[in-house]
């Protein structure tokens, strides 16, 4: 039986981990990027392992190291000369308030959400023409209405959501390019929220409630075997666009 392999960047934690995991569980060969999360890498690393025998390779890459992205793509080629699925899902998320924002701030958000997308698929290109593979990125729901004190993270997230729909045009038909963009699926780790500003936040969701990874790992499973779908940009945020 032919392999089918996925490259996932950011698969260490959240809804990385969760995706790894579910394409795992379809029989996919996972391999996962991680910058600074090594011992969650490898644990994910030995329990897929543990599940099927040398089906899972983690490689650490820091985006902003232009060697550290050339050896990650010596990496892969070493691997497997053909990817079924690129999910470019790592990301950089804080607040620029305007007053406060630096080049540098946008140098890093943009590089992240926008450029390394762009160029990892650039660079993948072969491995992704060798099987009619498929582009899942990871967006955001707020992203393209703006978000308060976020001005340079929506930038960088609604180039990427221009980026998506017009490398769909770009390298159909051979290759299909789609985006994921979540709402609320887990709280951010770096706030601690009372029950009351959960309820606060929750009240601007139509569904009345927080998403789980998995309602993001079940899409991207499904868009990358959707094999009419292309250039596409799907909210899972439990109806927040619509409020």
């Amino acid at each position: 039986m032919t392999k089918k392999f996925i490259f996932l960047t950011g698969g260490a934690k959240r809804i990385g981990k969760v995706t790894c995991d579910a394409f795992h569980q379809k029989g996919y060969d996972v391999i996962f990027h991680y910058n600074k999360s090594a011992e969650q890498a490898k644990e994910i690393r030995s329990k897929l392992n543990e599940r099927r025998k040398d089906s899972c390779f983690i490689m650490q890459a820091d985006f902003n190291d232009a060697d550290s992205v050339t050896e990650l793509l010596r990496s892969i080629s070493q691997i497997t000369d053909g990817l079924d699925v690129l999910i470019n899902n790592a990301s950089s998320f804080y607040p620029t308030p305007i007053e406060k924002a630096t080049s540098n701030d946008w140098s890093d958000l943009l590089n992240t959400n926008t450029t390394t997308p762009l160029f990892l698929t650039q660079a993948l290109l072969p491995f992704l023409k060798k099987t009619k593979g498929s582009v899942i990125n990871i967006s955001d729901t707020l992203a393209p209405a703006g978000i308060k004190n976020f001005s340079l993270y929506a930038g960088a997230k609604s180039a990427l959501e221009g980026i998506t729909k017009s490398l769909a045009k770009e390298l159909a038909p051979d290759i299909r390019v789609n985006a994921i963009s979540p709402g609320a699926i887990l709280w951010p780790e770096d706030e601690d929220l009372t029950d009351d500003q959960k309820k606060e936040r929750l009240k601007k969701v139509a569904l009345g409630r927080i998403g789980k990874p998995e309602d993001i790992s079940s899409l991207a499973i499904f868009l990358s075997s959707a094999q009419y779908i292309t250039g596409q940009v799907i909210k899972v945020d439990g109806g927040r666009s619509v409020i």
